[in-house]
């Protein structure tokens, strides 16, 4: 398997969904098992907002579990709660 280095929101954002998902859904106490949720995930590819546009983002990603419906946002804020 090939080896993807990343950098950024987008690669943190992308890292959690695939390596943290049962953890944010069992945080939420959603009994949904990881692999029934729908995930949408939209890396930004460097967007930026325009002179006449809101001031907030669209969000980074989006889980679908049996239960709710969590809307992602990720910051390098809490970088550092996560372990490998």
């Amino acid at each position: 398997m090939c080896r993807i280095f990343g950098y950024g929101e987008d690669a943190f954002t992308l890292w959690v969904l695939k390596q943290k998902i049962s953890d944010i859904v069992e945080s939420f106490k959603d009994k949904t098992d990881p692999s029934d949720c729908l995930i949408f995930y939209r890396p930004s590819f460097g967007r930026r907002s325009r002179k006449d546009s809101s001031v907030f983002g669209e969000f980074d990603a989006i889980i679908v579990s049996l239960e709710n419906v969590y809307l992602i946002e990720s910051k390098w804020d809490n970088l550092g709660e996560f372990d490998n």
